[in-house]
């Protein structure tokens, strides 16, 4: 592999183009260009509509996406096979016709709907069902669109376009259209088009693609090097070792794991939605621009080494992100993105190989970005009980520099006062507690003072890759294990990560980074309501002033509503994970379900699709509480998810929805809704008592009579109109509500 690009007379050597001149060559370069920015461009844009169509099936859960991005990772790898094998063992000649032949496969199969049974069945594997699911949807098309870098890039270095042996340059403009058709998707298609106008558009650009991904191929194939069967450059062309393809593999592999991990963290604790998956793989398209742009082959150590400061100082301050801002969080999430993804980017685009091995490298890249892929939706949820994927690849994030050119040292000496310094920086930062006020933005100062100096120290650490390495891993292995600290069960699925704490005094559940339940343990108060279900909370109000005998709940949390529960009444839970069910039966740590009154019955589903299936007036009172970690199930809140409620809500009945929350303000929501049924509603926070914590709910109900008495308590006010927020099946935005 050379170490710099071949010299302008080594690119034309016997490869004088047959007719046209500078502008013919130009227009060859653009027709390309434009070919690998649309084709991109679909690429990214069906997968956030895919994930779309597919959430409300799925529970809303932030697996989704981990599970849709390792299918599409999977399926770039069979494109890229494709790409390889055909542009090898074909003759040259015959293989653009052969392609454009598997151009029109797709469109037996378009537009893209949900098919009829993609929810899965109760006795069915989420993940299983979800991948024969996009198989139906899009692996056709997927595949044909999967092909066009590997394969125009490879045409290109057949053609009499400038710069044909070097044609990564088309790399860069297929991920400018990535990136692209990403933003498009959250930003201008959702907002105006419809998932059913979604999948016509596309259609319609899928069509347009084909035709310019046969002029590419009609001039590939009349191209001087069509004559050839050998390298098109003259300069030397070794065969890729093994140890390259490692390397490859790898420097693609971290940044795709951390991408995923970010987006995994995000969608728990903010919401599952295209937005939110949006941005992470956005920044990492952006790192591959910008490392592919950069001719050099020369790739220093500032870039590996800021990762390594950077990774340090996430892990360093995840105990913090409870108490400080939600920007705070996504910005250093996303900043590590795109710092590690430029590092590991430029590392790889440095190894590129000549053309003539173009299709194995990009093979290679494709298993890297896979195996991030498998590491986060297959491997993580069956091998760690919790959470730990994140923190594990950031601790390989020094090993980026082994790859990296390093200036030369300032003698030991040097690196001993580097050390130094760090520590004491990093020292006044672990005192700062004590000097600030943890009110005010206290919490905020502390961070980000933190992790400037965290990622001082890791600057220097950064020296000594394997080193640092290994005790970012003892790190992230030793806080797992101090964290099981009073831990008594803890259960990982497709939906979430739950932690059950016991002690002698009180049994709570955890999902995520949020309580979802917690039982008291001393025989006089087990019986009794807690958290944000209390007496002395607005629901404990509500249910004060309505005869529920009826009640529907949509999230089963540890089974706390069921407290209300009287000899005669009914109390159906949905719930979709059944692990959770299983903890909340577990009698070792919780007994409301047991201890209940009433007749309790829990069933196994996404809430929406279950309440679909009972009968119309069945209720008379809906409660909404499915939030997973501090997630918004987006799918459950939808103009068209309330009139299915109050279809199931018998007169004088009503919904009650749980809204705390640290970051979204879902109150213009769900007035939006009440307001198109025409119902009246209210607004309730507080709480107060024995382990009862403040809530906020909204009740919606077509009693007048009914909400007025519970507007003249203390905790209740009337429910605005003046700021509402409308969300639809085909539309919904949480930059909306955000705080």
């Amino acid at each position: 592999m050379p170490a710099t690009a071949p010299p302008d007379d080594l690119r034309t050597l016997g490869t004088t183009p047959r007719r046209g001149g500078a502008r013919a060559r130009a227009g060859i370069a653009l027709l390309f260009t434009l070919t690998a920015f649309v084709g991109a461009g679909l690429l990214f844009t069906i997968q956030p509509l895919v994930a779309r169509l597919l959430l409300p099936a799925y529970g809303g859960s932030a697996t989704v996406w981990s599970t849709c991005s390792l299918f599409f990772q999977t399926l770039l790898i069979v494109g890229y096979v494709y790409s390889h094998v055909t542009t090898t063992r074909i003759p040259r000649r015959a293989q653009p016709w052969l392609h454009l032949l598997v151009l029109a496969a797709p469109l037996l199969v378009l537009p893209v709907v949900l098919p009829t049974d993609a929810v899965p069945g109760a006795d069915h594997s989420p993940v299983g069902w979800l991948l024969r699911s996009l198989v139906v949807m899009i692996g056709l098309p997927f595949v044909v669109l999967a092909t066009t870098g590997p394969l125009l890039q490879r045409w290109y270095s057949w053609s009499d376009g400038p710069r044909r042996d070097d044609p990564y340059f088309l790399f860069a403009a297929s991920n400018v259209g990535s990136f692209g058709g990403l933003l498009a998707y959250p930003f201008l298609v959702e907002p105006r088009l419809t998932l059913d106008q979604q999948g016509v558009a596309f259609t319609g650009g899928f069509v347009v693609f084909a035709v310019l991904t046969a002029a590419c191929g009609v001039v590939a194939s009349r191209g001087t090097a069509m004559r050839q069967e050998g390298p098109v450059a003259t300069a030397s062309s070794e065969r890729p070792s093994w140890a390259d393809l490692a390397r490859w593999c790898g420097y693609a592999f971290v940044p795709s794991c951390l991408m995923l991990a970010v987006t995994h963290h995000l969608s728990t604790d903010v919401a599952p939605i295209p937005l939110l998956w949006v941005a992470p793989l956005a920044l990492y398209l952006a790192t591959f621009v910008a490392a592919f742009a950069v001719r050099s082959r020369v790739v220093t150590a500032t870039w590996p080494r800021a990762a390594a400061g950077l990774g340090m100082a996430t892990l360093a301050l995840a105990p913090l992100a409870a108490a400080v801002s939600l920007w705070v969080t996504v910005a250093v999430n996303l900043l590590l993105v795109v710092v590690a993804g430029y590092a590991a980017h430029r590392l790889l685009a440095a190894r590129r190989p000549n053309p003539e091995h173009l299709t194995t490298y990009y093979l290679a890249v494709a298993v890297g970005g896979a195996l991030g892929g498998v590491v986060n939706g297959l491997l993580a949820p069956v091998l760690f009980d919790r959470v730990l994927e994140y923190g594990l690849v950031v601790a390989l994030l020094p090993l980026l520099g082994l790859g990296a050119t390093w200036p030369t040292s300032g003698g030991g000496r040097t690196r001993i006062r580097w050390l130094l310094g760090g520590l004491v920086v990093v020292l006044v930062a672990a005192a700062v507690p004590a000097l600030l006020d943890s009110r005010g933005g206290g919490g905020v100062a502390l961070a980000l003072l933190a992790l400037a100096a965290f990622t001082l120290f890791g600057w220097v650490l950064a020296r000594m890759p394997v080193g640092m390495t290994v005790a970012l891993l003892v790190a992230v292995i030793a806080t797992a294990l101090v964290s099981d600290n009073g831990v008594v069960l803890r259960e990982r699925t497709f939906y979430g990560s739950y932690t059950v704490h016991a002690t002698d005094l009180m049994a709570s559940l955890d999902h995520g980074t949020t309580m979802h339940g917690l039982q008291l343990r001393a025989p006089s108060l087990r019986e009794e309501p807690t958290t944000y279900y209390g007496r002395e909370a607005p629901l404990g109000d509500l249910l004060g002033e309505l005869v529920a005998s009826r009640t529907a709940a949509v999230g089963l949390g540890v089974g706390t509503l069921a407290a209300y529960g009287e000899p005669g009444d009914r109390i159906t839970f949905l719930e979709i994970d059944e692990a959770v069910a299983d903890i909340a039966r577990d009698e070792r740590f919780f007994t409301f379900l047991r201890d209940s009154a009433a007749d309790v019955d829990v069933r196994i589903g996404d809430g929406r699709l279950l309440m679909a299936d009972q009968p119309e007036h069945a209720f008379d009172l809906v409660v909404l509480d499915a939030f997973s970690s501090d997630a918004i199930p987006v799918h459950l809140l939808t103009r068209e998810a309330f009139m299915l409620y109050a279809n199931r809500v018998a007169a004088g009945g009503a919904i009650a929805v749980h809204v705390s929350n640290r970051h979204f303000d879902l109150v213009p929501v769900v007035a939006a809704a009440g307001a198109h049924l025409g119902w009246t509603g209210a607004v309730g926070r507080g709480g107060e008592g024995i382990e009862v914590r403040p809530s906020t709910w909204v009740v919606l109900s077509p009693d007048h009579a009914f909400v007025d008495a519970l507007m003249a308590l203390e905790r209740w006010q009337p429910l605005a109109l003046d700021e509402m927020v409308v969300w639809t099946d085909d539309y919904s935005s949480v930059l909306t509500v955000l705080r």
